[in-house]
């Protein structure tokens, strides 16, 4: 009977061990992950740098395609012990993939980059928010993932539904007084969430 208590400490015992090298090896592979934040071909969101054709991987001429057309993403890096932190706004990246968007050449590029750089701040409105939220549940985060997919899913699905209702309210943002109303309304936002923005 003392040697099967003696194989179960043993077995306990390096178990645990198991459990701390993973433990550590998490750590060391999320460490690695959130250095991998920079890449040539994302433009992060900034409140210096607006878009410029540049930015934008596919240049179209007379009318080949849309005027213009972007697709941002909000995603986040979460992992291990994050559920201890007070400040997510380094976790939570909000970009445009330069090699997807379209810019017609051919036309006005100051109302497609217009448009465009207004819902990229729609979309950042989004990922404010996203950082907010996961601030508030962050000690859920302790039992899994799964809150902040859900948060970040909120998120995206809110800033599409907000999407369609600038481009209904402004036709695209092509009418200017509208867009002007729109202008004020994000940047008021922005200044409300300014203590969850990346920088």
């Amino acid at each position: 009977m003392t040697h099967i208590k003696s194989m179960t400490r043993i077995m306990l015992t390096n178990m645990k061990r198991m459990r701390i090298l993973l433990a550590i090896f998490m750590i060391l592979s999320s460490s690695v992950v959130f250095g991998q934040t920079n890449n040539d071909n994302y433009v992060f969101w900034s409140p210096s740098k607006k878009l410029t054709v540049d930015d934008f991987g596919i240049k179209t001429k007379n009318s080949e395609t849309v005027a213009s057309f972007a697709q941002f993403s909000i995603d986040y890096q979460i992992r291990g012990f994050d559920f201890m932190t007070k400040n997510f706004n380094k976790k939570v990246r909000n970009y445009l993939i330069k090699s997807a968007p379209i810019i017609d050449t051919t036309t006005d590029v100051s109302i497609s980059l217009r448009y465009q750089q207004t819902l990229f701040d729609i979309s950042e409105i989004y990922t404010r928010q996203f950082r907010k939220a996961l601030r508030e549940n962050r000690k859920k985060l302790a039992s899994g993932f799964q809150i902040a997919e859900d948060l970040n899913q909120k998120a995206i699905t809110d800033f599409s539904n907000r999407r369609v209702i600038y481009d209904r309210d402004t036709n695209f943002g092509t009418i200017q007084d509208k867009q002007l109303e729109w202008d004020l309304q994000i940047q008021n936002e922005l200044e409300e969430l300014k203590e969850y923005a990346f920088e």
